[in-house]
């Protein structure tokens, strides 16, 4: 298994700073990492070049212009980019338990997709750890600086044997995910109809869905914690529901705009 971490950011250096920390510190490394650029402005292309002096393992930026939340184009200019056969694909904002690729390794199975959890830490929690650049990433469970999702912050793997695959619900997100590149060009990639935030990993997850793919939560494992920011604006949010809803109940399983242009 050949890890390509995927990262999508935007203009937010100081979060994405802590993120690439949480990698460089993981136990077992995947095999590059690509930061998936939304259009970020130079600060963000000046902290990449300085982290790539010294990181661990290859790390790639791709970028397209600015002209508004294009988080899935983005994605499939990394996919485009990358080298691996398994995809892990994470936010900027989202950084990493120091066994986090350790637990997607040994949970990536042949015909399945991982969606992963998240711990959301407080507002004054991200703001210490932005101001001291200093990802701290282990949060115990009865931890002050954990804002919602508590019971994520537990690592133990056994229990996670107890989750059964999971049936397709619009409750499921796919900005925390990991799939083999193949299973991911038989979908054909990330949805570039999705335009303004939201939605656009829920199609992705319900497309997988109807391709036959087993969906499993990986919980008691594979912890990411989540850096508080404010709420994103959701005036495309109507229209990428309807796109969703299509998806489903026509049970989508190739987008026509997505890794390539379908006909």
């Amino acid at each position: 298994m050949k890890i390509s971490l995927i990262i999508v950011t935007y203009n937010r250096p100081d979060a994405l700073s802590i993120v690439l920390n949480s990698i460089d510190k993981q136990i077992v490394l995947p095999n590059e990492v690509i930061i998936a650029d939304d259009g970020s402005t130079s600060e963000t292309k000046q902290l990449i070049a300085k982290f790539q002096q010294n990181f661990p393992v290859p790390l790639l930026h791709v970028w397209h212009e600015d002209k508004g939340f294009r988080a899935a184009a983005t994605r499939n200019l990394a996919v485009k980019k990358c080298s691996g056969d398994y995809l892990i694909f994470s936010d900027g904002d989202l950084f990493f338990h120091p066994q986090f690729i350790t637990d997607c390794k040994k949970n990536g199975r042949k015909d399945e997709a991982l969606i992963g959890s998240r711990v959301f830490l407080s507002e004054r929690a991200t703001q210490k750890r932005i101001q001291n650049n200093n990802y701290g990433a282990v949060f115990p469970l009865i931890s002050n600086e954990i804002e919602a999702n508590r019971i994520n912050s537990v690592r133990l793997p056994i229990l996670n044997k107890l989750h059964k695959p999971l049936k397709y619900s619009s409750a499921l997100r796919g900005g925390l995910l990991g799939v083999w590149k193949k299973d991911l060009e038989e979908v054909n990639g990330w949805n570039e109809d999705f335009l303004g935030w939201g939605l656009e990993d829920t199609e992705l997850v319900a497309r997988l869905f109807n391709s036959n793919l087993v969906l499993r939560k990986i919980k008691f494992q594979a912890i990411t914690y989540h850096l508080w920011h404010k709420t994103q604006n959701r005036e495309q949010l109507s229209k990428n529901k309807q796109m969703l809803e299509k998806a489903i109940s026509e049970e989508t399983v190739k987008c026509i705009k997505g890794l390539t242009v379908l006909q």
